[in-house]
Formats: C-alpha cells, structure tokens, sequence
C-alpha cells in the first residue's frame, strides 16, 4: 500500500465508528452512566483505529525478497508465519515471512529484526510498563492494574516472562547499566559519601529445620524439614549527604543508591557490587568525608578493612545498635523496670553523644559493675559481652567526634531499605521465594527506587533490540 492508501483506509475507518460512537452519545441527555459508556466506546474507537494503523504500518516494513542478512549469515525464505504481538491498542496479528540459513539451525522474521522485536510477545512500551510495574507488584496485580489502562492487559504468565527477562538481563548486564548510569546520571553536589550494609532474612522455597515445640498428640507426626527457610538477604546503600554544622545543624542525605541481593555466602556480590560503585564515586569526585556505617558484625568491619575502596573511610558504628547493646547493660546491672537502670542508660547514651570523653566513663562503669557480679552469673556475662563490644568498636564510637565533624551516625537509610526494598516486595503474606526470581525482582525495584530507570530501560532496549 502507499502512504495515501495506509491513510485513508485508516481514517476512512476511524470516521465511520466516530460517526456511530458520536450519534448514539447525542441521542439521550447525557448522565454519569452514559459518560462513562462514551468514555468507554471513544476508547474502543482509537484502539480500534490504533491497531488497524499498526498492522498496516508493519506490514509496510515486510521483506519481500529470498534473503535476509543477519549477523554473519544468510537467510533464505522459507515459509509465512502468523504472529499475535500485544500493543497498547490490543492484540495486533502479524503475517511475517519466516527465513533461515541454508545449512539449518534457527530462523528469524525479517520484520521482527526491522521493528526491534525478535522474541517479544508485548511492544516495547507495555514491556517496560510490565517491568517498571513489577518492581512494585505482583503479577496478578500488575495484570490487574494495566487492565484498567489497556484495551487488553498481558496475562500473568507473560508478565512473569518479563521479569525473568529483564531482570536476567540485568543480572548479565551490570557493568553496561552502571557505565550508563555514570554517564546519564549526575551526582548531587553533596560533600559526604555514607556506605552502609545490613541483612533481612526472606522467606525462600527451599527446605528449612522446622522450630517450635514437636506435636505431641497421638497420631500426630511432624518431619524435621518445611518446605520454606529463611535466610538473610543483602541490602546496601551509597548515600550523598551535605555534612551538617556541628551538633546542631543535622546531615543533608540529598540522594542514595540501593544494591540488594538474594541471600548468598558472605554478601559477596553485594560487596563487589558496591565498593565497585564506591570506587567509580570516588575516582569521580574528592569527598571531604567518606563513610561507613554499619553494625557490630565483624564480619561486616572485617570486609570493609580489606576493601581499597574504603581506604581512609571513617568507620561508624551504628548509634541505636549501640544503645540496644548498652540498654542490655543497664538491664545486667540494675533489672528490668528499675529506675536507676533508666538513669544509668541515659547517663551515658547523651554523654556516648555529648562528650569525647565518655567512651571512657562508659568502659569504666561498665567494668566497675562486671567486677561486683558473680563470674559466672548471667549478668555478668551479659556485662561481659557489652563490655568487649564496646572495646572493639570504641574507635567506631566517637559519636561526639562524628557529629561534631556534621556526619550521620545512624543506619536508619539501609535498615530502612530492608524494609522498602526487600521486606515490602518478598515478604508478603503466601509468598516464597526461589534465589534466581527474587534477584531478577530485586534488579528492578533497585534500579527503580534509586532513580536509575530510564537509564537502565534505555540499555535493555537497545541491546535487545538488535539481538
């Protein structure tokens, strides 16, 4: 067809429905019902309209010789094939013509390679909308939601296919995206870099030691295994933050980065993840301050003191860690519900925050009252064990130091994330998780939520589209 016939076959069509659609709106007063109904048949009018254009413009675009070139080959027709493709408009069946290579093997459609669609079911657009929508929701309900803005809305099982797709992809293309996001976008122009990592166990489908007292009545039998564990999730940030004024103006968190990953040994690719990005940040731009912020895992410390992306990072102990860790203290030393226990855990908490000097005042009570306890009672282990977590972590703890300098003090941003960007998505109610789909998830949502999206779609389309 030519341009004037794709045309006007297309409006001719498009006037003839209108005409109808605008007839039938006129002929009774309109009410809320009935400007719903229009609503409604004006949508079916364009979508309608829409997938006519669609079809002809693609059929515009067919191969019409015995060959195609692809890649290092060549291809020769075979045979036509009908193909649905899902638009914004509806389904849309497209009549291809099929080649493959002489010496056999898989075939491709000419037109498929032209419109960016080898291998896609949905347009590009309600491919990114699935993903984009999935980061947040479930199949059932991002299907449920695109229904109310599509004239038809892909199936779950489609969906589904998305994310592994995408989110595959992603797992693949990490350097890509990151090499993107670096170009596309920019940093804000804060002064202080903050690292932090923390864990949130996930429910998984895998088989997991059953817990809680045995069944004990008759005829009653229990297996040792579930059919779900949990286990920790890896959950970090990169924060850019303005340092605050001393103690009375508070820090300026202005932007940050989220990495999660599906739980694995160690954290590995969490932390290759993120000191890579911290590298790049750093090489990028001279902070005046870079941070890290964790908890009283060494593991954690230990991981870090081997990383050359923290070299000269100011290492902090997580402030409210530390004041759970001194109010079980309090508790060994006076008891629960006692008033002197409250004073004592406030004594020391505002000078931990106030004094540079109560580290030390802390250290000494805390060995004072070790020393009148029996040694093998459980307060005093109890004192113990505060006791030696206070003396590891004290160059950690210069909490009146940090805030002097205007530096955060508190985790709240990555134990915050568990919570946004793992506990919300992976733990509601029935759900169960496999490593290789909760990851695929994971890529999007913290690709989404750290503002990263276009960037990060941009690629995908790109690279899938001349696959």
């Amino acid at each position: 067809m030519s341009v004037r016939q794709i045309v006007s076959c297309v409006v001719g069509q498009f006037r003839e429905d209108l005409t109808d659609l605008v007839a039938s709106s006129l002929e009774e007063p309109m009410t809320p019902e009935r400007f719903a109904e229009m609503v409604a048949g004006l949508k079916a009018t364009l979508a309608a309209t829409g997938r006519l254009a669609f079809e002809e413009l693609v059929i515009a675009q067919e191969e019409h010789g015995d060959f195609v070139e692809h890649g290092e080959k060549r291809y020769r027709f075979k045979q036509s094939s009908r193909k649905e493709w899902l638009t914004p408009f509806g389904l849309v069946p497209i009549d291809r013509r099929y080649f493959q290579p002489d010496d056999g093997g898989d075939g491709v459609a000419a037109i498929d390679l032209r419109c960016g669609m080898l291998g896609r079911y949905m347009t590009p657009d309600l491919e990114e909308a699935a993903a984009l929508a999935s980061a947040d929701l479930s199949p059932s309900t991002t299907r449920e939601l695109l229904g109310k803005v599509l004239v038809q809305a892909p199936s779950e099982k489609a969906i589904r296919r998305v994310v592994a797709d995408v989110g595959g992809w992603a797992e693949n293309a990490w350097d890509e995206v990151e090499d993107r996001v670096a170009q596309e976008v920019p940093l804000p122009e804060g002064n202080t870099l903050v690292v932090s990592v923390d864990g949130v166990n996930v429910p998984m489908r895998e088989e997991g030691v059953r817990t809680g007292r045995p069944a004990e009545r008759p005829g009653v039998r229990e297996k040792n295994e579930t059919t779900t564990s949990w286990r920790e999730a890896g959950v970090g940030t990169i924060s850019i933050y303005n340092a605050g004024d001393g103690r009375d103006v508070a820090p300026e968190r202005l932007s940050t980065r989220y990495f999660a990953r599906m739980p694995e040994t160690g954290m590995n690719t969490l932390f290759d993840q993120q000191s890579s990005a911290v590298w790049e940040l750093r090489r990028e731009r001279d902070f005046s301050e870079v941070v890290v912020i964790c908890d009283g895992k060494p593991s954690l410390w230990k991981a870090i003191d081997q990383d050359p992306s923290y070299s000269n990072a100011t290492q902090i102990l997580d402030f409210f860690h530390a004041a759970e860790h001194l109010s079980r203290a309090a508790e060994a030393i006076f008891g629960k519900s006692n008033q002197k226990a409250e004073r004592w855990y406030g004594k020391y908490r505002a000078l931990l925050l106030e004094d540079e000097g109560g580290l030390d005042s802390l250290l000494r009570s805390l060995r004072y009252y070790r020393r009148q306890l029996r040694s093998a009672s459980e307060r005093h282990k109890t004192i113990d064990r505060v006791t030696r977590y206070v003396g590891r972590n004290r160059e950690r703890m210069r909490y009146a130091e940090f805030r002097a300098r205007g530096l955060p003090i508190g985790s709240g941003v990555v134990e915050a994330a568990c919570k946004s960007i793992v506990g919300a998505r992976l733990k509601r109610s029935g759900m169960r998780w496999t490593r290789e789909g909760g990851q695929h998830v994971l890529n999007l949502r913290t690709r989404a939520r750290s503002g990263e999206w276009p960037s990060f779609w941009n690629t995908y389309h790109q690279q899938r589209s001349v696959a």
